[in-house]
């Protein structure tokens, strides 16, 4: 990153910090505020206890929290024992990821696409409807989204120079410590990664051994972190963790069973989050898929149309991933399929930065280091600004039928 684009970013965050401290900000969502008010109470609490958190008083549950893992907590907990105001130290902490996420986002892209195109996913990425529902929030898609794209530029730089294995373990632990058994999503987007960089490559191209290897790894360090989080959690309560989150997530997920009105229903439900929250990328997306035009100028086979095809495919892979998936479930919400509104949004906005002239023109004028930072930092203010006037929010379409 360019010390501009650095400073920018130092200087956005600085100023979300300090607006959510000044205004003792309060989300609206349920789920934040519960995240927000543990972390809290976490950060009063000893160290060794931070593992095993009980529900506050007053909440929809009493007793340990087993939900999740504790991983989304810590970090905001250890923000307010630092000294930042604990009833918002969670939401800082989610524009941490945010910035990560985006700063991540442009680095994968640029692996894929040529600079003008990957650097403007740093502001189209922040203009999807998903991103303004979840622009200041504490609960665990942020830091999902952001542990899957560490997870994947892990892998793919891993294809190259195996030292960037360590980021993949990394991340994937991290994913597992924040979502639980949901980072099983982590291994499988890595895997989807690379078969969608082997279907695009060049005939004779090398196998991707070493990137293999690295997931491998990760998986196994998943394993490891599992039991070392049980142990530790025995060891602070004297009770199990993941018998009792495993059968209480599955369980809940399988339901009573719908049958096939319910998958269908689901299906068509979660298609239509797709294509709003991840609008117009996901516009862009379907219409590169439908368009037999060379992606770009005739050269169907140079390395940036390989790298937009390897895109698409991911993003259409994600798709599928997490659509059949949720579809087979009994639960139902925005939420579940948060990644994939990213991955299609992104892919989908280079596509059209293609296809559209007058977009390719506009990235081109907005191609600056400070760009991401300042539409961040005004988006980021207007979503402050909308809650301190109490604007509705608009619901459409609830989860529940």
């Amino acid at each position: 990153m360019e010390r501009r684009g650095l400073v920018a970013w130092a200087l956005a965050l600085a100023l979300g910090w300090g607006a959510l401290a000044s205004l003792d900000y309060r989300a609206r969502d349920p789920d934040s505020r519960l995240y927000a008010e543990m972390a809290a109470r976490m950060a009063r609490s000893p160290v060794a206890r931070w593992i095993a958190p009980d529900f506050p008083p007053g909440w929809y549950m009493s007793g340990p929290f087993r939900e999740h893992p504790v991983g989304l907590l810590v970090p905001a907990a250890a923000a307010a024992r630092l000294g930042y105001p604990a009833a918002q130290a969670a939401y800082a902490a989610n524009a941490v990821y945010q910035v990560l996420t985006i700063v991540l986002l442009q680095r994968l892209a640029a692996t894929l696409v040529p600079g003008v195109e990957a650097r403007a996913v740093g502001w189209l990425a922040q203009l999807l409807p998903i991103a303004f529902t979840f622009r200041i929030r504490a609960n665990h898609e942020q830091a999902v989204v952001l542990c899957l794209a560490a997870a994947l530029y892990g892998t793919e730089r891993a294809r190259t120079r195996p030292r960037w294995a360590l980021l993949t373990v990394l991340a994937l632990v991290g994913l597992l410590l924040v979502k639980g058994v949901l980072a099983a999503f982590g291994p499988v987007l890595c895997a989807l990664w690379l078969l969608a960089r082997r279907a695009t490559a060049e005939a004779g191209a090398p196998p991707d051994r070493a990137a293999w290897l690295s997931l491998a790894a990760g998986v196994v360090a998943m394993a490891v972190a599992a039991s070392g989080y049980e142990l530790l959690y025995r060891r602070a309560t004297g009770e199990p963790f993941w018998t009792f989150y495993l059968a209480r997530q599955l369980g809940v997920a399988a339901g009573e069973g719908r049958g096939f009105p319910g998958v269908a229903y689901n299906l068509v439900f979660y298609l239509a989050r797709v294509a709003w929250f991840a609008f117009p990328g996901s516009v862009g997306l379907l219409a590169a898929a439908l368009s037999s035009r060379p992606p770009v100028s005739g050269a169907v086979d140079s390395p940036s149309a390989r790298g937009a095809r390897t895109g698409g495919l991911f993003a259409a892979a994600t798709l599928v991933a997490y659509v059949v998936l949720f579809s087979l479930s009994d639960r139902r919400a925005d939420r579940y399929i948060f990644p994939a509104y990213y991955a299609v949004g992104v892919a989908g906005g280079v596509a059209l930065l293609r296809a559209a002239a007058p977009l390719g023109r506009l990235a081109e004028r907005l191609d600056r280091p400070w760009v991401p930072a300042a539409v961040w930092a005004a988006a980021f203010g207007a979503h402050l600004l909308a809650g301190r006037l109490g604007l509705p929010t608009v619901k459409v379409w609830a989860p529940s039928p």
